[in-house]
């Protein structure tokens, strides 16, 4: 009963430290993406938006005008999430799938996306995805 409360004492900080207990904080976050593609010599300026996320919609997005996107699959694990983006527009189709991990305070993740434009060969691209909280989301 001794050692298993002193492991208990002993791993539980540790695991709270790692996020094994932590929650999705909910609010008004700034993301910033960059975009890496492959054959590309001259990276992509990093993009920067502002998303509420919640649990119901814990994917980060920069909106595009000339793409109707929909989350067809989204996994929230704690303060992980796993996701997969489906996005239709006049010059093709693209998959996005990745992971966000969310702290207090901070942000990080990657994705990658799968281009099919018509008349061209299939492109991917990387993506490497980091935020900050800012705070509650505006009503």
């Amino acid at each position: 009963m001794k050692k298993t409360l002193i492991i208990f004492v002993v791993f539980l900080p540790m695991l709270w430290a790692a996020g094994a207990f932590a929650e999705l904080k909910e609010g008004l976050w700034e993301i910033t993406s960059q975009v890496e593609m492959k054959g590309m010599k001259q990276s992509m300026s990093p993009t920067t938006f502002r998303q509420c996320i919640t649990k119901n919609d814990a994917v980060p997005k920069n909106k595009d005008k000339n793409y109707e996107c929909k989350t067809i699959k989204q996994n929230v694990s704690g303060n992980t999430v796993s996701y997969t983006i489906e996005c239709k527009g006049k010059e093709g189709t693209m998959q996005t799938s990745g992971t966000s991990t969310y702290t207090d305070t901070f942000m990080n993740g990657a994705s990658t996306t799968n281009f099919k434009m018509k008349g061209q060969p299939e492109m991917t691209m990387s993506n490497k995805i980091k935020g900050k909280y800012l705070g509650v989301c505006p009503k």
